[in-house]
């Protein structure tokens, strides 16, 4: 997905709740621990972001436990939680500092569509440098 991402022309960043540390161990395994990171454990980014407090809902539901099942089956273990462990993900894509989408997750399970978010729609625009900051939870 990263080369995919990487091949329209979008820089990927990311915001994460966790010290340094702890984030390196998260992204790591998944090839990602070069790119830029914002470690932002009060959440101010995210609270600029307009990234909210889940309710229990947002959590406990259908949808949330089957992806935890999958995300289980693959491999992915859900470590000790760090930060905010209520703050809900987002995924932005940036233009020249200002935020051309967005994308706001409705349950902690959303699975965006990370190419559709990486892609600028207006021809003007795609010449230009974009970065998508992605917040997660680590």
């Amino acid at each position: 997905m990263r080369q995919k991402i990487e091949a329209r022309g979008t820089q990927l960043a990311f915001a994460h709740l966790s010290g340094e540390q702890k984030a390196q161990k998260f992204f790591s395994p998944y090839g990602l621990a070069d790119l830029p990171r914002f470690s932002d454990p009060e959440g101010k980014l995210y609270q600029a972001f307009g990234l909210v407090q889940a309710h229990w809902r947002q959590y406990l539901n259908y949808e949330s436990f089957l992806q935890l099942l999958i995300a289980l089956l693959e491999g992915h273990w859900v470590g000790m939680p760090v930060g905010d462990v209520q703050r809900m993900p987002g995924v932005f894509l940036l233009v020249q500092g200002t935020i051309h989408k967005a994308y706001r997750h409705k349950l902690v399970s959303d699975r965006p569509d990370y190419l559709a978010m990486a892609t600028v729609n207006s021809s003007s625009a795609q010449s230009r440098r974009a970065a998508a900051l992605c917040g997660h939870r680590t």
